[in-house]
């Protein structure tokens, strides 16, 4: 075969599709029983056929090739949704959020407490405006907000969740980079890749173990196979990248950058309920909490229900193993917002910290373009994508895009080698 890809998100997928499109001999390893990567969605646990997103949910504005993927390959989204108004100003800004839902020790936050919090927030932007690398933290304390508007701040960092709340960097939250117009897939969020990879040899609970230089191509050692093929894309995480073993060893650069990106640890909540219409005037689009499901979005489905879903950072607390006991805080920020009991049909826990092949939610920004550049770069035969690697760090259009980059990384040197080995 010509290519062997390791991974089947949406890096693996897309770089698949267009290497197939183009006559490429292709085989796809996912190291676990599932394809989508960290798009992965459950279909048996929900009922009446609704789908669980266990990872990422939605499409924001300007997410335009995974938009237009969707369009071309009749995959149907629901109609736009803004997670959260505009600030007081009518504009979007770190503010923007706090005149939203909010709840806060399992107590709606009134309307009028909100204004003031968003205004005081505003204000402060607006005079002593954050710096991009600076923590929520590090900024509320440099700005001297009053200890509520400072909390009310800090607690929007989980909403993606890319660390610790107090921790994100600021330019996550002000202007703010996703929630503002934003798609949720009808169907779970790993149809992309489900399509992207219909056709193409992709081979489940596969995981490789070492990639091996051979003369001018590679072999891919699985633990029952030996694969053998002239280019190699790694699109696997960088937690499960650190585990394959390359003969010769990766050079230090590139090692380096591997070592030192990190990913952020957390998960995802679902719960599905009844009475969908009421929680949806009461609670929708979304609501932030200080809870352990730091923010929650919703998505209605038929018989009148409706999916939460719900990020959580892992603050080594137990919560994510704690599958019942998240639930019901779920359940009780949900109650909080209504006003009346939240009756639960089903719900799951996703951690993806723990997930051997993941190891958490997605990779950081540390060290800024120049690591994603490394990280990007190929050595050899061997293509790198992947979130981490792209001009969307942390975002699934950023993966799709830097498939279709190393696809055509390797069709470019076909080109320039003829018909030859690339």
């Amino acid at each position: 075969m010509s290519t062997v890809v390791i991974g089947a998100g949406l890096a693996g997928t897309f770089a698949a599709r267009a290497l197939s499109d183009a006559g490429e001999d292709v085989v796809v390893l996912e190291a676990t029983p599932h394809l989508g990567g960290r798009t992965r969605s459950n279909r048996e646990v929900l009922r009446h056929g609704q789908v669980a997103d266990l990872g990422g949910s939605f499409l924001d504005i300007g997410q335009d090739l995974l938009l237009e993927f969707c369009v071309e390959n009749g995959i149907t989204l629901k109609p736009e949704i803004r997670m959260f108004p505009k600030g007081p100003d009518a504009r979007y800004s770190g503010a923007s959020i706090l005149l939203g839902h909010v709840v806060i020790d399992e107590k709606r936050v009134e309307d009028d407490v909100r204004a003031a919090l968003a205004r005081e927030v505003q204000d402060a932007l607006d005079s002593v405006p954050p710096g991009e690398k600076e923590t929520l933290k590090a900024w509320v304390r440099r700005a001297g907000l009053s200890r509520d508007a400072a909390d009310a701040y800090v607690m929007q960092g989980a909403f993606n969740p890319t660390a610790r709340s107090e921790l994100v960097s600021s330019w996550h939250v002000h202007p703010g980079d996703i929630g503002r117009i934003c798609w949720i897939l009808t169907d779970g969020t790993d149809t992309m890749a489900r399509v992207a990879a219909d056709g193409i040899d992709v081979r489940l609970d596969t995981p490789v173990r070492l990639v091996e230089r051979v003369g001018r191509g590679y072999r891919v050692h699985t633990d029952a196979d030996v694969l053998t093929c002239d280019n190699v894309v790694v699109s696997s995480s960088v937690q499960a990248t650190r585990r394959i073993g390359f003969d010769p060893v990766l050079p230090s650069w590139k090692m380096a950058a591997l070592l030192g990106t990190p990913l952020s640890q957390g998960g995802k909540a679902v719960g599905q309920y009844r009475d969908g219409a009421a929680i949806a005037a009461a609670a929708g689009p979304s609501t932030m909490t200080n809870g352990p499901v730091s923010m929650f979005w919703l998505k209605q489905g038929p018989e009148d229900t409706i999916i939460a879903m719900g990020t959580m950072a892992d603050l080594g607390d137990g919560m994510l193993d704690d599958e019942e006991a998240t639930l019901v805080s779920l359940d009780r920020h949900i109650e909080a917002m209504t006003g009346r009991t939240a009756e639960r049909i089903a719900g799951i826990v996703q951690n993806w910290t723990t997930e051997e092949f993941v190891g958490g939610v997605v990779n950081l920004g540390t060290g800024g373009f120049a690591r994603r550049a490394a990280l990007g770069a190929p050595v050899g035969g061997i293509h790198f994508a992947g979130e981490a690697t792209g001009e969307w760090p942390s975002a699934m259009e950023g993966a799709a895009r830097s498939g279709l980059r190393v696809a055509a990384e390797i069709l470019q040197k076909r080109r320039a080698h003829g018909n030859g080995a690339a």
